[in-house]
């Protein structure tokens, strides 16, 4: 469920992005490019951080491993 409503939260929130985009043309500016190009750029950029924030959280949550002594 949670894949679910965080692919619907991430294409909902592209959308919006690039209809904002279109709207404002020109004026619309990050990084250095300028209309529904920085809106793709955001959206990339959003994509390659998480991935290392869900690397993070995995790292932190998952305890450290222990050998086995066996008696």
């Amino acid at each position: 469920m949670a894949g679910g409503v965080g692919s619907f939260l991430i294409n909902k929130g592209s959308g919006v992005l690039f209809d904002y985009s279109a709207g404002l043309g020109d004026a619309f500016a990050f990084m250095g490019f300028t209309g529904k190009e920085a809106a793709y750029m955001i959206v990339f950029c959003i994509c390659a951080v998480a991935y290392l924030i869900g690397w993070s959280v995995m790292k932190a949550l998952v305890p450290k491993y222990k050998p086995v002594v066996v008696k």
